[in-house]
């Protein structure tokens, strides 16, 4: 196994392809991981510190289609104004999580078709399935005890040259394997349990646990991305584009550097130029909708980094690109790995790419003793979703 650290550009064609899947699904993961937490229950941990505002970032986005303005913002407690975009140190974020009592039954792990083995060449055959998590906060300390909101899986292969992506919601109420003192939870909570209680392997073993031991998918490796990785990598490749369908209005998104603050965010339709800022209030926007939406936006985020990653002008970004990611990414993909996937990344076209997510069709809202509110799966309509996945179809 070749370290990170021994990575050199001067071998990076490969790696530099890589970025198609794993900046792209990455970096769009990680921008739907700051959601607001639903009430606290009553019987919750320990208070944590109040959560600090986000500062305003970037939000002027320009339009590349007539007619089509930036978004706009305002104070919600006064007119609307469009400030300046401002540089502001990250500072510390608070988690939300609880533990429950154990009051529900829970659905026995699916049987799934086998997928295919671990691919050893470019041309296959065989199947990488690699576990995308966005990490809550502007911190790129990767051991802390923290949310995962954004969690998703990318199924790469190699002998059909093609890719499939799920979304899954945070809500998900799912069992906690490896005996942690909590036995259920969230699934935006697995990885703070992994890190809290010191399972091998920390969050990522923990999430991926969860995962596997609920739905009976294998994964393979993992990439964990902060909020800074997202920003910082979007606008190292000169932004992105995006097409909105329809105009979107948040009366109450949080700022980052004022404590329980928020601002007003109305993006147009149209097709809108964005940087990492606005990409990330994009994808991180949801209260004029709900989570289900809110991943599809995260989905389209990822096609637009890809598009823009497969660009020639991009090309000569890509070396400071890959310099963020090794100090701001998370991850046990070997040299070997970002290999394959390089290799294979730019065969895969875009009609390939299958973008799916578990949607209010497949999950049973359900409330607890104490009020919190969660989504149980239901495996008799995401069964069929999950056997597709893990044959690559």
């Amino acid at each position: 196994m070749t370290p990170w650290k021994d990575i050199r550009f001067g071998r990076a064609e490969w790696l530099v392809m890589a970025l198609v899947f794993l900046v792209g699904l990455g970096v769009a993961g990680a921008a739907g991981a700051f959601a607001q937490p639903s009430p606290a229950p009553t019987a919750a941990p320990p208070q944590q510190p109040p959560a600090p505002g986000l500062t305003l970032v970037a939000a002027a986005a320009t339009a590349t289609q007539p007619a089509t303005s930036a978004p706009s913002v305002a104070n919600t407690g006064g007119p609307a104004t469009t400030p300046e975009p401002v540089a502001v140190a990250p500072g510390p974020t608070a988690t939300w999580f609880y533990a429950a009592p154990h009051t529900l039954d829970l659905a026995p792990t699916p049987v799934l078709p086998a997928t295919a083995p671990f691919p050893d060449s470019c041309d296959g055959p065989g199947r990488m399935n690699i576990l995308v998590v966005g990490l809550d906060g502007f911190s790129n300390d990767y051991t802390r005890p923290a949310r995962t909101d954004t969690v998703l899986l990318l199924g790469v292969n190699f002998a059909g040259k093609s890719a499939q992506i799920l979304s899954l919601p945070r809500d998900l109420w799912l069992p906690l394997p490896n005996n942690l003192p909590v036995t259920e939870a969230r699934l935006n909570s697995a990885y703070h349990y992994g890190e809290l209680y010191a399972v091998p392997g920390g969050g990522p073993a923990q999430l991926k646990a969860t995962l596997e031991n609920a739905f009976g998918l294998r994964i393979d490796r993992y990439v964990v991305v902060s909020f800074l990785a997202f920003e910082q990598a979007i606008d190292t490749i000169g932004g992105i584009e995006i097409d909105i369908p329809a105009p979107i209005h948040d009366p109450n998104y949080p700022r980052r550097s004022v404590p329980n603050d928020t601002i007003a965010i109305d993006f147009p339709a149209g097709r809108v130029q964005m940087d990492g800022g606005t990409a990330l209030i994009y994808a991180r926007i949801r209260h004029d909708s709900d989570d289900f939406q809110r991943m599809r936006r995260q989905q389209q985020v990822i096609f637009a980094i890809r598009d823009k990653l497969l660009r020639p002008e991009t090309i000569p970004h890509l070396p400071a690109l890959a310099q963020i990611l090794y100090s701001s990414v998370r991850t046990d993909l070997t040299f070997e790995d970002v290999a394959l996937l390089g290799c294979l990344g730019p065969q895969i076209e875009r009609s390939a790419i299958q973008a799916r997510v578990i949607d209010a069709s497949m999950v049973e809202a359900a409330t607890l003793s104490d009020g919190a509110q969660v989504l149980l799966p239901k495996l008799d309509q995401l069964t069929p979703l999950l056997q597709s996945f893990n044959a690559g179809e």
